[in-house]
């Protein structure tokens, strides 16, 4: 296959207006997604890795829309080649950066060769034997099967991290970019053999211009709003959870157990509460350091979660003190998994340096069973019995004598 004559024509008046306005486009376009990337990663620190590598795909695709419409002093079959290669390379750094913000492992040898192949043939093999067109369709293929491979890996962990509808704004997205390179490759094809097909020059690479600037700006839309989000959700969990444990703090315990009175005051529906505290906590801490404390709380509420069933709320109330949460459960049913619990805290020995170390715990249970009972009355009777336990001889489970329903 021969390439076409590639030449461009002479420009004057209002031809070179247009070419003028269409390359200030273009650059203020790319300049504008570049610089809100670097931004990201640099001064604001989101997903810094994930940011340098979609700054330069960025870069890439910007250069190779300004190799189309400026005249550089080299000869056009070396910018469409270079341009189409730069392609490319702009979507392989694209799924490089999308590969380190969901932290999937890097085929760097694949990557490697995908981009180096075709950039290899271009200039090896296609520029020599004047196959301008071959070189153009085959980067452009290459490109929009690699964008299509990255809407296949990243669906799956785009709906689980955020929601359905983002996975598929971010499919829909990278598959028109596909399909924008398809039509490159189709149009190439056409005006091979069809020269007559496209002669305003002008119109085609305007609509070059402005098709391929929207998407990027819509796919730099999409990949911001994932970036924004992430920082959200975490944001939320932070304000939630308790930084050292990992559990809820006592904010977000405190909201549920207002959400479970309040089914009990329109459903009927029972729960029960059981305060836990960590026996003689404050020894450890006295004698092997606070770091050595800090462990101990984890392995505990690591152990609490575990055993927990899933419905179930766990939380640090404060201090060496854990709230758990068990809805739909009554009196029996609570002193069973607070024994559970107590028994599995009990059997695990926890490492530490050179040493193991054995802790118990102490646990106070109430259940609500009466609609009127303040949510503070509740706690107050779980606290009331874990004092109990702590009297007695701790390890062990104290539950509150019912209140009975008026």
């Amino acid at each position: 296959m021969s390439a076409t004559p590639l030449g461009t024509p002479e420009l004057s008046g209002p031809d070179m207006q247009l070419r003028h306005l269409l390359l200030a486009y273009v650059m203020l376009t790319y300049a504008f997604t570049t610089s809100m990337w670097f931004i990201a990663g640099t001064w604001m620190g989101l997903s810094r890795k994930a940011a340098s590598d979609w700054l330069r795909a960025n870069l890439m695709a910007g250069l190779a829309l300004v190799l189309l419409l400026m005249d550089i002093g080299l000869p056009r079959p070396v910018c469409l080649l270079l341009s189409s290669s730069l392609l490319i390379l702009s979507s392989v750094s694209l799924r490089r950066g999308l590969q380190s913000f969901f932290r999937q492992p890097h085929a760097v040898v694949r990557q490697v060769l995908v981009a180096a192949i075709p950039t290899a043939l271009n200039f090896l093999v296609w520029l020599p034997m004047g196959l301008i067109t071959t070189g153009i369709v085959s980067s452009c293929l290459v490109a929009a099967a690699i964008l299509v491979k990255v809407a296949c890996d990243t669906h799956t962990v785009l709906a689980r991290e955020f929601r359905p509808g983002t996975a598929l704004a971010a499919d829909v997205m990278l598959g028109i970019t596909a399909f924008f390179f398809v039509a490159i490759a189709i149009g190439a094809l056409i005006s091979r053999f069809l020269p007559t097909w496209m002669p305003e020059t002008d119109t085609v690479q305007t609509v070059l211009a402005i098709s391929a600037s929207g998407l990027s700006i819509s796919v730099c839309f999409v990949l911001g709003y994932i970036v924004v989000m992430r920082l959200v959700y975490r944001l939320q969990h932070l304000s939630q959870h308790d930084s050292l444990t990992g559990l809820l703090n006592r904010r977000a315990i405190e909201n549920s157990l207002d959400k479970e009175a309040q089914r009990l005051q329109r459903f009927g529906e029972i729960y029960s509460v059981m305060l836990v505290d960590i026996d003689h906590f404050k020894r450890i801490n006295d004698h092997l350091g606070h770091a050595a404390g800090d462990e101990v709380l984890r392995a505990v509420a690591t152990i609490l979660k575990d055993h927990a069933r899933e419905v179930d709320r766990v939380a640090r109330y404060g201090g060496e003190e854990f709230c758990v949460l068990l809805p739909h459960t009554d009196h029996e049913g609570a002193l069973q998994a607070a024994e559970r619990l107590r028994s599995a805290v009990h059997r695990t020995d926890i490492p530490w340096q050179d040493e193991q170390i054995c802790v118990t715990i102490s646990t106070g249970l109430a259940t609500a069973q009466d609609p009127d009972e303040p949510l503070h009355a509740l706690l107050k009777r779980a606290d009331d019995a874990l004092y109990c336990a702590k009297t007695e001889g701790r390890n062990r489970v104290v539950a509150s004598p019912a209140r009975q329903v008026a």
